[in-house]
């Protein structure tokens, strides 16, 4: 029985070298390729890897805090307030006030009492009128039956100064207090009416009207409160600013 010594063993491995030397010079070195699994495998750990790695966790919502902003001060673009001019003295409680217009030959008598007023305009021959109005806040307007006379006028000092119109004239007066006996004066008898301003001197002008003529007014002494006139007794009565006629 023939014994393989370690020639044999060396011939073995000498011929396994040749051949692999030969299968390299042909198509070079060859690697064993790894089982399709065990790619798959690798390539899921690394993919899982990155992902875990460059994934950013979410950022919290954002909260907004609303800010609190201040309206601007308003500013006035208009022009500045006017001046009011200032209010008109106030009459007295209870006064009468008589003196001559200007430019005429017409004299003047208005009594207030309240927010009332009386006049009388008349040049003592054939023109006269009389009026009632109001004396309110400092101001004094009266008008005639008609509407065709007015007085105007308001405080003065302690004067009343205004405006006249009658028989188409506007004229303006100053008239001063007239303390009694001096003042307003009116008498209505059966047939006639009779008008008299005593002025602050004494001084008279007045007219009677009787059957729609008129004519200067009889005398007047304030303390006897009476004429007669026409043949009748004719009672003078004091006019204040609430008399009617």
């Amino acid at each position: 029985m023939a014994v393989r010594g370690p020639l044999v063993t060396a011939v073995v491995v000498l011929g396994g070298l040749v051949g692999m030397m030969t299968v390299n010079s042909v198509g070079g070195l060859v690697v064993a390729e790894q089982p399709p699994a065990a790619r798959d495998v690798a390539a899921t750990a690394t993919d899982t890897a990155t992902d875990t790695a460059t994934e950013t966790p979410a950022a919290p919502p954002e909260t907004t805090t609303p800010v609190e902003t201040t309206a601007p001060a308003e500013t006035s673009t208009g022009a500045p307030p006017v001046e009011q001019p200032p209010a008109a003295p106030a009459f007295p409680a209870e006064a009468v006030y008589a003196g001559e217009v200007d430019g005429g030959p017409m004299t003047i008598a208005v009594a207030i009492k309240g927010e009332q007023a009386a006049a009388y305009i008349c040049d003592g021959a054939q023109v006269e009128s009389w009026l009632r109005g109001t004396a309110v806040d400092g101001k004094l307007d009266l008008r005639s039956k008609n509407g065709a006379n007015r007085v105007v006028g308001s405080l003065d000092g302690k004067n009343l100064a205004g405006t006249v119109t009658v028989a188409g004239r506007r004229l303006p007066f100053t008239a001063p207090v007239a303390k009694s006996p001096a003042g307003l004066y009116r008498g209505e008898g059966a047939e006639a009416t009779i008008g008299w301003i005593v002025l602050p001197d004494g001084t008279q002008v007045g007219i009677a009207t009787s059957d729609g003529r008129s004519e200067p007014a009889p005398p007047l002494n304030p303390a006897r409160g009476a004429v007669t006139f026409g043949g009748e007794r004719v009672e003078a009565d004091k006019v204040a600013g609430n008399t009617t006629f």
